[in-house]
């Protein structure tokens, strides 16, 4: 992620509010030139990564803006892959051998370069050549390029925008994200990171308020920064979003930045939502049942009936969790449907209680019956002392579409 030296340089503070000069492409120049740095990058696949660094440092001839250029090749650097090359965990002992056999030999005289080489060469059982090559085989410029990003100018441009973004929250106290859809993933970003949060409704919809990296509280803030800054691509799989966040300058005070993305915004300078991307399924059961939906019931608009994938947060005490579909019909009633596929009796007894504590009367649960032998037979037979017996649809092989339409005609609402 980009540094507060690649970002400070594009951020103006108006009256308490942070401004973040995003890069435009107002002339059309801006993305041709992008799209010849990916090529440039994508050229050098197996070359060390100095090389690159250097490649990409010359291209300011080409440029007005040095200080835009570190930021996109920063940009691009962390999206490429180095791996290091053969070997280069012997560095360390060969640098050992080789300085070692270059203090018995000093001081050094001319015509003798090869000498230290030579003689640790044969203690280590390798080529002179080798170990020339070995000597700083660990060092970060030596790591080779194996795979470059694959971007348009375009794709370059809006990350580069949404480094940006991050880069401002390196010094929030306080942030707080508002997401239409795309909640499944946030929560699990949030989560991965190992963020501090709260989740508060907001009307029909739900918040995520989350600590900053410069909270008085926080130790470590540089590295709780960089996990911080791993949710924000979360939010660009999201339809449309904001993020909001109290961000404390060098002075001390506090000043308000926001950012947000909606669908198709490709013209704005500002970071963007995702146009709806295809969904993603947990398991090959939420694939099945999608796929039963859309066979017997997507072509058939008398039904009334659609599934979507996900719907908002839904609280449970002090926890939330996400349904795995919401059936709707034209008149407006909704189901939420939760598909419960390989589980464990302690599984099975959690998600009894949040659906308990949850309190939902529009729920519907899928649930596998494969496993209901023994201990885990008790678990189920107990579900239905909190879920009412009618609201769970049994499956034993593929869960049916049909089997779920029915039961949301009666509990939708």
């Amino acid at each position: 992620m980009l540094t507060r030296s690649h970002v400070a340089p594009f951020l103006r503070r108006e009256r308490g509010v942070i401004g973040v000069i995003y890069l435009a492409d107002a002339d059309g120049r801006v993305v041709p030139f992008l799209d010849r740095l990916c090529r440039l990058v994508k050229r050098l696949e197996g070359k060390p990564r100095s090389t690159v660094i250097e490649a990409l440092r010359r291209q300011e001839r080409r440029v007005r803006d040095a200080a835009r250029l570190a930021g996109i090749a920063k940009t691009i650097l962390d999206l490429c892959h180095f791996t290091p090359p053969e070997n280069a965990g012997l560095a360390p002992a060969v640098r050992d051998a080789v300085f070692r056999a270059r203090g018995r030999r000093w001081p050094p005289v001319p015509g003798d370069h090869e000498v230290p080489y030579e003689s640790a060469g044969g203690e280590l059982g390798r080529s002179a050549p080798e170990l020339r090559r070995l000597l700083y085989a660990d060092a970060p410029g030596a790591r080779t390029l194996g795979r470059a990003p694959r971007l348009t100018g375009r794709a370059l441009l809006a990350r580069y925008n949404l480094e940006l973004a991050r880069g401002v929250l390196l010094d929030a106290e306080r942030i707080t994200i508002t997401a239409r859809g795309g909640w499944r993933g946030i929560f699990r970003a949030i989560k991965a990171a190992r963020l501090m949060h709260v989740v508060r409704r907001a009307g029909r919809s739900y918040q995520i308020e989350v600590t900053g990296p410069a909270a008085a509280f926080i130790v470590r803030s540089n590295r709780y920064g960089v996990r911080l800054a791993r949710v924000v691509p979360a939010l660009m799989q999201a339809p449309r979003w904001r993020l909001d966040a109290e961000v404390r300058g060098a002075d001390g005070t506090i000043a308000h930045f926001r950012v947000r993305g909606k669908p198709r915004a490709t013209g704005s300078r500002a970071p963007v939502g995702g146009p709806g991307k295809r969904a993603r399924y947990d398991s090959a059961w939420e694939r099945s049942l999608a796929a039963d939906f859309r066979q017997r019931f997507g072509r058939d608009e008398r039904s009334g009936w659609t599934l979507s994938r996900e719907t908002s947060p839904v609280t449970a005490g002090e926890e939330l969790f996400i349904p795995d579909f919401t059936v709707r019909h034209a008149d407006g009633r909704e189901a939420m449907v939760e598909l419960v596929g390989f589980w464990t009796p302690e599984y099975l007894e959690a998600k009894a209680r949040k659906v308990a504590a949850a309190g939902i009367d529009n729920l519907i649960l899928v649930v596998y019956r494969g496993l209901a032998v023994g201990k885990a037979g008790d678990a189920l037979a107990a579900l239905t002392t909190v879920v009412d017996a009618e609201r769970i649809v049994w499956f034993a092989a593929q869960p049916r579409a049909t089997e779920v339409v029915r039961a949301a005609e009666r509990w939708a609402r």
